[in-house]
Order: structure tokens, then C-alpha cells, then sequence
């Protein structure tokens, strides 16, 4: 939005708010569930489930969809521009923070696949498996160490893609309510974007909005995971993801996962839907910790990448262009 009055740029406010949410979610991690907004999203969407009518429900889902991703997209708006909370004063940026950092988690999806890395080192394969449903939608019924391995390393990478670099990206172009709006669509979208009964109907609108907002953030994981591999199989990781990607059902996660199994010289397997990578070894628990360290790269190269866009271009995009316009005195 360009300086306004004498006031500090907003995009280095945003600038401000992106580093303070990457902070955030560094030293202190997910808030309580109680106060957290992604549950809030989540109970509006469950509620609004609950009362889906028998028929006409691809419309219900586009208001579900509309429902719960209005209020923190109006919320987001309003904080960006001065109202209720002034953009430049201490209240509008900490509550910018909070809800950019609401958005996106490095530290809670690193640690949780270091905690099954661990406890596979540490033999206890029964606990591994019966935390599997948390990484992961299938039954883990009868997976060893590799199964089970390889679905942590296939969640962890995809979910690169749209726990971290996703939200950024929406945060890079169109400020916090771009990031609130994806996140309620990628909320959405984990509860009832199935394409099989009951969902089929229901999930329709949300899964293909997912599916168009992950597209171009999809490739760019993959490019971020490549970088990142530089001081193990770059060339492999680009390779791996041109010729594996559409291995997946979906149109994106392939992406990430593939430009992962490539860097790390695995076979990522679901069993009966996908195997990408397949004249690979299986993997083992030691490239789950090798698989946090390239998404723990990857996330610092984005991280580096989005704080260069937010100093170096005078408004992030022509959406604060409009906005500074449409409140400027």
C-alpha cells in the first residue's frame, strides 16, 4: 500500500507481521485448541455438517465453504485496513501475528514426525502404528517399520505443501486474508473434501477449490524441496518430481512427495492407490530424520524467499495497490 501520511509502509508491516509469525511458531509453536482459530474453522464446518440437507448438497458445501472462511477473511480485512484496529499500532500487529501464525506450522509438523522417527528407532513399532491415523487416512492395520515409514515421510512432504508454504504464499500475495482464506479452504477440505460416499456431494466444491488453490504452490514445493536437496540429490529430486507427480490421485501432492523421494533415494508407497519412486529402496526410519531436515530447509528457504518479496517490493500486489486507494484520505 505504499506509505500513507507519514506512516510506515504496510508492506513493511507485513513484513513485521510474517517474521513475528514465523517466531511465533518457532519458540512457542501451536496456541490451545480453546483459542485457536483453525478450530474454530473447524467447529463451524462441523456444525454446518450437521445440518446439511439430503439434496442440493454441492451447494451446501459451497456455503459451508463461504460460511466459515467469511468471518476471518472480513476479520483479516478490517485489521489490514485500520478497522477496527489501527495496521501500525501494537494491536493490530499482534493480532495480525497471531492469526498469520494460525495459518501455518513448521514446528509442530517437524516435531511430530521426529516423535515417530523415534519411537521406530526405539522398536515400539505398535505405538507407531496405532498414531499412524494422525499422519495419515488409511488403515495401518499390519504395517512394519517400512509402511509405516514411508506414510510419514508421504505426509510430512506433502504437508509442506499446505501447512507451511500454501498460506505463505496466499500471506505473500494478498496479505492476511488471502492466508485466512486459504486455510479455510484447506480446513474445509481435510473434513469432508472426499470424493466417496458420504462426501462425494458434500466435499465437492471444497476438494476442487483445494485443488485449484494448491496448483501453483504444488510446483513451487517441489522447486523449494529441490533447493533444499543441494547438499544431497538435487539433480534426483528434479527428476523424481517431473516423472512421478501425477503418480497421486491428486494433482498437487505428488509434487512435494515426489521431489522427496527422489532427494532421499526412497519408494513412497500407499498400498493399492500409488508408488512413486518404485526401483527405489523402501525406507527406514532414518530418512524420516532425513525427511525434517529437507522440509526444515525447505521451510528456511521460504521463509528467506518471502521476507526478500516483502522488503523489496513496494506493495506485495496490486490487491494493496486497490486497498490503499480505497482508504486513503
Amino acid at each position: 500500500m505504499g506509505t500513507r501520511d507519514g506512516a510506515t509502509p504496510v508492506n513493511t508491516i507485513l513484513l513485521w507481521i510474517f517474521l513475528g509469525a514465523v517466531l511465533f511458531d518457532l519458540l512457542i509453536g501451536e496456541p490451545p485448541s480453546k483459542i485457536h482459530p483453525v478450530v474454530w474453522m473447524g467447529k463451524i464446518v462441523a456444525t454446518l455438517e450437521k445440518h446439511k440437507p439430503e439434496n442440493y448438497q454441492k451447494l451446501w458445501g459451497a456455503i459451508i465453504v463461504i460460511t466459515t472462511a467469511a468471518p476471518f477473511v472480513i476479520a483479516g480485512f478490517l485489521i489490514q485496513t485500520n478497522n477496527p484496529f489501527d495496521i501500525t499500532g501494537i494491536i493490530g500487529i499482534l493480532a495480525s501475528i497471531y492469526l498469520l501464525k494460525s495459518t501455518f506450522s513448521i514446528k509442530m509438523l517437524l516435531g511430530e514426525a521426529k516423535k515417530m522417527e523415534e519411537e521406530l528407532r526405539g522398536g515400539d513399532i505398535d505405538s507407531a502404528r496405532s498414531k499412524l491415523p494422525t499422519f495419515v487416512s488409511r488403515n495401518p492395520e499390519g504395517f512394519d517399520e517400512e509402511k509405516i515409514s514411508s506414510a510419514v515421510i508421504e505426509s510430512t512432504s506433502e504437508s509442506y505443501l499446505d501447512t507451511i508454504l500454501s498460506p505463505l504464499f496466499y500471506f505473500t500475495l494478498f496479505g492476511l486474508p488471502g492466508a485466512l482464506a486459504y486455510k479455510a479452504v484447506s480446513t474445509i477440505d481435510s473434513m469432508i473434501g472426499y470424493m466417496e460416499p458420504p462426501y462425494r456431494n458434500l466435499g465437492h466444491v471444497p476438494a476442487k477449490l483445494d485443488d485449484i488453490l494448491n496448483y501453483i504452490p504444488a510446483r513451487i514445493s517441489a522447486l523449494m524441496i529441490i533447493l533444499a536437496a543441494t547438499t544431497q540429490r538435487p539433480i534426483e529430486a528434479l527428476n523424481c518430481a517431473r516423472q512421478e507427480h501425477n503418480k497421486t490421485p491428486s494433482p498437487n501432492s505428488g509434487w512435494p512427495m515426489a521431489a522427496a523421494a527422489g532427494a532421499l533415494r526412497v519408494r513412497l508407497e500407499k498400498p493399492g492407490v500409488y508408488t512413486i519412486n518404485p526401483t527405489a529402496t523402501s525406507p527406514q526410519p532414518e530418512q524420516i530424520a532425513q525427511t525434517v531436515k529437507l522440509v526444515r530447509a525447505a521451510s528456511m528457504i521460504l521463509i528467506a524467499l518471502v521476507t526478500t518479496v516483502l522488503y523489496l517490493t513496494p506493495t506485495t500486489s496490486a490487491w494493496h495497490g486497490l486497498l490503499s486507494i480505497l482508504i486513503s484520505d
